[in-house]
């Protein structure tokens, strides 16, 4: 069997704040093989963003503590290549989609040269061929009339262009790795089914790994091989998408599918929520994270942090009192 692509090893992520040390990722590990789509889901300040952002070095270096933990992507360790090397692996080899295209894009470049200084700086491309290349990008992912809007400025795209947009120059490189964190973030649901069927048809012709970062268990469901379950800047399960969707064990994971919409359930019917707030980060509890907003909690919730536990083959969580299978 082939080493994955990436391996992530009790990565650990800190910041040091006015208030005390943030432990944004706390001990995460996971792997991702090359051509499989791992989504990462968890509720907003669970530390995904962060986690992606470590995995390609894209921390605040006046905030971010001494890195723990490893980051192997093709059999090297990330976390020990220095910043020089990091660039060569950022737009190449990893690529990443941010979660406002608005803000990823420079106002003042236009489209095409912005994808340009991607080509220009990775590849031998000549300019003439780099802008060549620009413009069967644009067309690539679907941007009508491309050397047009090769000429012309962020501000005059729609929102799902500019995503579009991004994801070329993400794509510009037909890197081994796309992280895409949360890549429909704001768009409508009919640019959303869009942009990944997009994000699925170019996966598929580059052969590439893909790492999901969204709050949306359907896509996960529909985009998905694998799922990793984040809370509390912890990895609370993960397996495959069958297994944790339709099988889960970990508190949290089945407290997040029961507020999920359904089509079956009465109108005018209140969504189930979880009731509290995340735990302060720089001031977690002993225990499990999620204890305090759990309706299983009991004493041992509260003083150990449950062991990691297999709930079958490849799918593994972190709860002291898992779901029954049925």
């Amino acid at each position: 069997m082939s080493a994955p692509l990436l391996n992530v090893e009790g990565l650990m992520t800190h910041f040091d704040l006015p208030r005390g040390v943030l432990r944004a990722v706390d001990g995460v590990s996971f792997t991702l093989e090359a051509g499989r789509t791992l989504g990462v889901v968890g509720e907003s300040g669970s530390g995904k963003s962060v986690l992606a952002r470590s995995i390609i070095g894209l921390l605040p270096a006046d905030r971010t503590l001494k890195p723990a933990g490893r980051v192997e992507f093709a059999g090297r360790d990330l976390r020990q290549a220095s910043e020089e090397q990091m660039r060569q692996v950022r737009g190449r080899e990893i690529a990443m989609i941010f979660q406002d295209p608005m803000t990823s894009l420079n106002p003042v470049l236009t489209i095409g040269r912005q994808i340009e200084q991607v080509l220009l700086q990775h590849t031998d491309l000549s300019k003439p061929a780099a802008r060549t290349r620009a413009v069967e990008l644009l067309a690539e992912v679907g941007i009508p009339d491309p050397q047009q809007r090769a000429r012309e400025y962020a501000h005059r795209m729609s929102g799902g262009m500019r995503q579009r947009i991004v994801i070329a120059i993400a794509l510009a490189c037909a890197p081994r790795l796309l992280i895409a964190d949360e890549p429909t973030t704001a768009l409508d649901v009919t640019v959303q089914a869009q942009i990944l069927d997009l994000l699925r048809r170019l996966q598929d012709a580059h052969s590439m790994a893909m790492m999901l970062i969204t709050h949306n268990l359907g896509v996960v469901a529909e985009m998905c091989d694998d799922v990793a379950v984040m809370y509390a800047g912890q990895i609370v399960e993960h397996g495959t998408v069958s297994d944790v969707l339709q099988h889960p064990a970990m508190r949290y994971t089945q407290a997040l599918l029961e507020s999920v919409p359904r089509t079956d359930s009465p109108s005018h019917v209140r969504l189930p929520v979880i009731d509290g707030q995340p735990p302060d980060l720089i001031a977690p509890p002993p225990g499990c994270r999620f204890a305090a907003r759990c309706a299983h909690r009991s004493a041992q919730c509260d003083s150990q942090q449950p062991a990691w536990a297999s709930a079958g083959p490849g799918h593994g969580y972190a709860c002291w009192h898992p779901v029954a299978r049925a």
